[in-house]
């Protein structure tokens, strides 16, 4: 009997992935986060992430920041979304904070020391992506959820901006 060869979808690991526990609120979580690392998370449309459980898109509350200088995507995204969370193994966390581009080991290592500062922050702590099965597909759906609000934003600025031809 012939095999049938699997493809297994490449994973490209984030730079950093945090995992955050509190109890505070997710609005006061990014205030706090925003104040005391100078980034500036705003909220966005809610991530799709589709669960094999309930075979359907489950929507996760998403906040993004883009730093120029960095060049880097900083996203924080609730774990549990109506009783189903994007990783159930890491159950402890209720938020993630995902971080792509080229930013250095130190400047990682400088926010997850003010992020653990925060009042109400328990526990927040590097993740390692490796052994984590279920990741690779939410980094994928993150990567695309970044391009469909990138593509959003640039039909907006099209929008607002007249073009030669309107004058």
């Amino acid at each position: 009997m012939a095999r049938v060869p699997k493809l297994e979808p490449a994973f490209e690991p984030a730079d950093a992935f945090i995992g955050i526990a509190t109890n505070i609120p997710v609005i006061q979580l990014v205030h706090f986060i925003n104040h005391s690392t100078l980034l500036n998370l705003v909220r966005e449309d809610d991530l799709p992430v589709y669960s094999e459980k309930t075979d359907s898109l489950n929507y996760h509350k998403f906040f993004h920041y883009q730093d120029e200088d960095l060049r880097s995507d900083f996203c924080l995204l609730a774990n549990s979304s109506e009783g189903l969370f994007l990783l159930p193994t890491h159950k402890q966390f209720g938020y993630f904070m995902v971080i792509h581009g080229a930013i250095p080991d130190e400047k990682v290592k400088h926010l997850l020391t003010q992020v653990k500062k925060i009042s109400g922050v328990q526990l927040a702590a590097l993740i390692g992506q490796e052994p984590l099965k279920a990741l690779g597909p939410i980094l994928q759906d993150l990567e695309l959820h970044l391009l469909d609000l990138g593509k959003q934003k640039a039909e907006k600025g099209k929008r607002i901006m007249p073009s030669a031809e309107d004058q």
